[in-house]
């Protein structure tokens, strides 16, 4: 049977410390009524989060509200990378620990034989 090249959908990692943002904001008169264009400002915010996909291409997300909207909050789902399939969401335990988790069955299995 044919190896089945499995990746997550995306990753998430959250960067460390501040980050400069330029911020647009609708420019207006004296009154607060609309002129028409943007006046920038630049602020020191959170630095976010970077996201990952498996093409290799990522982005970056400012805040948590936009992370949870976009639903990177969620654990992603595995994706078949030849067919673009999606199977079951991954699960937080890694591999290795699966497979100690399954070891330290057998052994306690057989021990019930001896």
């Amino acid at each position: 049977m044919p190896e089945v090249n499995l990746k997550p959908r995306f990753e998430v990692h959250k960067l460390k410390g501040k980050a400069t943002r330029q911020i647009a904001s609708p420019k207006k008169d004296k009154e607060g009524k609309l002129l028409g264009g943007f006046d920038y400002e630049e602020r020191e915010v959170d630095a976010g989060w970077m996201v990952y996909f498996p093409s290799g291409s990522s982005i970056r997300i400012w805040t948590e509200e936009e992370l949870e909207r976009q639903g990177f909050n969620e654990n992603p789902t595995l994706v078949n990378m030849e067919t673009g399939d999606e199977t079951a969401p991954m699960s937080s335990s890694s591999l290795k620990s699966k497979s100690e988790q399954k070891n330290a069955r057998s052994k306690s299995s057989m021990a019930k034989f001896n």
